[in-house]
């Protein structure tokens, strides 16, 4: 299903960008899993550690400090801080708890998405059920629905 929306993001040159923490990249390799997405993915950044969210991203050190990163705010500020960095069509960011313990009082599978269209961000609460590998991959799978749903991606 992702293919042919990444194939549309490509025919419509719609350039994504992506800031990862829990997926760890997986959605940038998905993208790149398509001939041609060179023209359409610019940048990706594994930021999985806090200290990788604030160097490299510029996520606000105190939105971690009270919210946690396993955060709609930190969520929020990961995406806005892509779309700064790359100025591209869309920006992901992805922060979640993939388990096997509590991480900041969130439970395993608690994740958020930010996904930033044309300078519209909206944040995603999701509540994903298995293991690492599948709340990872069900996180990509949510992005890439999400997505589909946008005016010329369907």
């Amino acid at each position: 299903m992702y293919k042919d929306l990444i194939k549309n993001l490509i025919k419509t040159k719609t350039t994504i960008s992506t800031a990862e923490s829990i997926t760890g990249g997986l959605i940038a390799k998905y993208i790149t899993d398509v001939p041609g997405s060179s023209g359409i993915l610019k940048e990706s950044f594994i930021v999985y550690s806090n200290d990788s969210k604030i160097n490299v991203l510029g996520v606000d050190a105190g939105l971690i400090s009270k919210y946690g990163v396993v955060s709609r705010e930190v969520a929020y500020d990961m995406c806005v801080k892509l779309k700064m960095l790359t100025n591209d069509d869309i920006c992901i960011s992805t922060t979640g708890n993939a388990g096997p313990t509590v991480c900041d009082d969130k439970p395993v599978g608690r994740v958020y998405v930010g996904i930033n269209y044309l300078d519209n961000v909206k944040v995603y609460e999701c509540n994903f059920e298995g293991d690492r590998n599948k709340i990872r991959e069900d996180t990509a799978e949510f992005v890439f629905d999400e997505i589909s749903k946008f005016k010329n991606f369907e």
